[in-house]
This record gives structure tokens, sequence and C-alpha cells, in this order.
């Protein structure tokens, strides 16, 4: 089943965002550049100041959803994605630290002009920090899971509209966001350098990514190279329409039909899979800090050491709950963990999210295959689990 042209709109929107960017760049007057570049900024200042309520709102449904479909699977679910989560964002520091700490600095790049200012700023206050958030969503979210009450139904389905609104009001304002980044960065003189320079980030990433869930699967096939071929061919539909549409939860239903037949009981795939969407996302543990420590090197900060990396891996783990399947959303809830852990400014996150949204479908499709992968491992743990019993 191929996806519509129409799936393909948003990639191409945030891609033609950042062609026009940089074409229009030298014809406009200083004054729209610099208020396009406020624009941007502003736009990242709401999403901040709104993303404890997000958080709060998406770690509680996803925690009460699994819980409601899986219970008494609940104590396997959970540790899995999390040690996935974890390893995956590890080893992603250890691959970069090893294949890609060279020079790649930036300001050779840099042109001898004014660097531009935004016209206007806002600033808005914290409402609650993101850890608070996190924290209360995870412990009111096992409650609803255990307690099986209209009320409580309600009260998830209504979190789950107050986040879905967030981000059908955030997505379509996205291209201002990224057309302000690139102008600013075009305007130093350093966006052009960055697309070219950045490639080896962006195929490390596709060989480590996607090497892992090969690994994974020809693992989970005991090395039967035939039987892996047939979890990839049950795979290929899923995958084709998450690369069209960049949405995990697009892809669901096709995930679904897949996981059903890599499995050998069916039902532990309509568990898994729905539980999994939105927070076990292979490709964005890979991807976002590869890009995020790259784009460090290139503004000359340090690489963090492990200590601050692990401590940055445990928030990256634990916000991934709060991780909406759609087009960005992997990349936005992640803004204050890398300001926060990292030291990320509002120039780099800007940086750090317009290559995501660029990436994004190749991203979802790692994020399904990865899903995929644990469907087998979670069916496996299962099954052997009921033998035993």
């Amino acid at each position: 089943m191929c996806p519509k042209f129409k799936n393909f709109a948003m990639p191409l929107i945030f891609l033609g965002a950042l062609v026009l960017s940089i074409v229009a760049e030298p014809v406009l007057p200083g004054q729209i550049k610099s208020t396009l570049y406020a624009v941007s900024l502003t736009i990242k200042e709401i999403l901040v100041f709104f993303l404890p309520i997000v958080i709060f709102a998406l770690v509680t449904n996803s925690i009460a959803r699994l819980g409601s479909r899986a219970l008494k699977y609940i104590v396997i679910i959970l540790p899995l994605i999390c040690c996935s989560n974890f390893c995956n964002t590890m080893l992603s520091y250890l691959t970069f630290r090893t294949f890609l700490s060279g020079n790649w600095s930036l300001t050779s790049a840099a042109q001898s002009v004014e660097q531009l200012n935004p016209a206007f700023s806002l600033h808005l206050p914290t409402l609650v920090s993101n850890d608070i958030a996190l924290i209360s969503g995870v412990i009111l979210g096992l409650l609803f899971g255990i307690v099986k009450r209209k009320e409580v139904g309600a009260i998830a389905r209504c979190l789950e509209k107050i986040s879905t609104l967030f981000f059908k009001c955030l997505i379509p304002i996205m291209p201002l966001f990224i057309v302000g980044t690139a102008i600013k960065l075009q305007h130093d003189g350093i966006l052009t350098t960055i697309l070219t320079r950045y490639l080896p980030v962006m195929a490390t990433f596709a060989i480590t990514a996607f090497g892992i869930v090969m690994l994974q699967l020809m693992v989970l096939s005991r090395m039967n190279f035939s039987k892996v071929a047939e979890y990839i061919r049950n795979l290929i539909p899923a995958l084709i329409a998450a690369f069209g549409s960049a949405s995990s939860v697009a892809a669901m239903p096709l995930s679904i039909k897949a996981a059903e037949k890599n499995v050998d009981e069916s039902e532990n795939a309509d568990i898994i899979i729905p539980s999994t969407v939105n927070i076990h996302l292979v490709g964005d543990c890979f991807f976002i800090p590869m890009v995020a420590l790259a784009v460090m090197v290139s503004f000359a900060k340090e690489m963090p050491d492990m200590g601050t990396y692990l401590l940055f891996a445990l928030h990256f783990v634990l916000a991934k709950f709060a991780v909406a399947a759609v087009p960005g959303g992997g990349v936005l809830v992640m803004i204050p963990i890398m300001q926060k852990n990292l030291g990320l400014n509002a120039e780099m996150l800007g940086i750090v999210t317009a290559i995501y949204v660029l990436f994004d479908p190749i991203i979802t499709t790692c994020n399904v295959a990865g899903n995929g992968s644990l469907a087998i491992l979670f069916d496996r743990i299962v099954s052997k689990k009921r033998k035993t019993e």
C-alpha cells in the first residue's frame, strides 16, 4: 500500500521553507530579516512556555493507555522501552566520539558582516520545570492505568486532546520557525556550510541506526537470513507509510499488520505497537544526540563528558514518554533538555530543529523499523513466560 502524494506535504513544505530562505535571504531588506528571526525566537519561547503542560498531558495519557491495554505486561514493556532508548542514546554518543569527533568549526565560514539581531524579543516565565511535569505525568498515568473508571478515561482523553491541539496549532507555524532561523544562519554565512558539512553525521546516523535494527532482527531470527528477509518484507508497507507521512501514528495500522505477521501470537502485536508508537523511537535516540553534538562542536563548545551526557541521556529517555508521533514532534519536546543539559542556545537549537524536520521521514522510518523489531522481542518474552507458567 503506497501512501498518497499528499502524505509528503509536510516534509516538502519544510524543505521548501529552507530552500526559500536560502534563495531569498540576499535580496530581503534587513528589517524583514530581523523580523522573521524575531518571529522564530518567539515561536521557540512560546513552545518552551507551554511545554511542561504538554509533557504532563502526553506522559499521563501514554502511561495510562499502556496500563489500560496491557496492565499485566507493563512490567515487561516499560523496561524494554527504557532500556532500548537509553542504550541507543548512549551508543549515539559513543559513535559520535569514535567516528565524528573531528574539527566541525564553522568560524571559517562566517561572513564579514554584522550578525543579524531580532527586531523584538519575548520573554515568558517558567510555569513549572519539565522534570516535575515528567514525574507527575508518570505517577498520574500509572494511577490512571490501574483505576478503571469512566471518569479516569474521560480525563485521559481530555489530556490527549490538549496535547493534540497544541501540536495541531504548532505544526503549521513550524515553517516560520525554520525560515527565521535559516535566514539568520544564511545571513551570518554558515547555513550552506552546515548542510554540506553535516552529511557525514546523516550517513553515520543511517548506517548506525538501521544497522542496529538489522542486527536485532538477525539475532531474533537466530541468524536465519531468509527469516530476516521475511521480517523486512512484511515491514515494507509500514516503512513506506512512515517515510511518506513522517508520522509513526499514520503508519501504525500497517505496523500492526506487519507485526502480526512477524510474531507468533498476533494479539501481542495489538498490545505492543500502540503502546510504543509514541515512546520507543530508535531513530530519534541516534539522530538528535548526534546532530546536537555536531552543532556543539561547530560552535566551539566542548564535548560533554560521560557524566554530563549520562544525565542528558536519562532526561532524554524520560522525555520520550512526552513525544507526539507527528512531523517534527520528536525534536520539539527535546529543546528544553538540550538547552539545559547540553547548553545549546537558541541559534543552536534552531539548527538542530531545522535539520531534524528535513530528515524526519528517514528518522520516522527508522522508528517504525525499531518498533517492528521490538514487537518480535516482546512476543518472544511473553511466549516464553506463558510456557513457563
